[in-house]
């Protein structure tokens, strides 16, 4: 198995009576793997995180999945988090469940987009209140043309 730099940054929400005893808990454990930094702002009540190392994967998987169970336990919204190892960029999702899967959707959508714009495609969208009912101003209607 191949070795690559990895680097892992950006910050979430938190609880505002977060302890400094659960960001040193992570920190220990992390502190194995990588270089941690760790920095909690009480009155913004976020966690600013950076870890980066030389390591395996694998590895990094573990950091992963301990600063989801981290942002799981003490979140207070969902976070995007940049992930990035051996070059490869990609975004890791935390925080409470149900924001995790409302950020995978937005994030399933803009790829979507994304594939309507590389073609080039004019489109007719329908914009409608979320009942469905518009109130009798008509049908608002949107024409989008995608071209570079």
């Amino acid at each position: 198995m191949e070795k690559g730099t990895y680097v892992l940054s950006g910050s979430l929400p938190v609880h505002d009576d977060l302890e400094t005893e659960q960001i040193d808990r992570i920190k220990r454990h992390l502190k194995g793997f990588a270089t941690v930094y760790f920095a909690h702002d009480q009155t913004a009540h976020t966690v600013s995180l950076h870890v980066s190392g030389t390591m395996l994967r694998d590895d990094a998987r573990i950091i992963e999945r301990r600063i989801e169970k981290f942002a799981e336990e003490n979140g207070t919204a969902g976070a995007i988090l940049l992930s990035e190892w051996n070059g490869l960029s990609d975004w890791l999702m935390v925080g409470l469940n149900w924001h995790v899967q409302c950020l995978l959707k937005l994030d399933a959508v803009q790829e979507q987009f994304a594939r309507l714009v590389e073609r080039e495609l004019d489109f007719v969208v329908r914009l409608e209140p979320h009942s469905g009912n518009n109130d009798g101003r008509g049908q608002p209607l949107l024409c989008v043309s995608m071209t570079r």
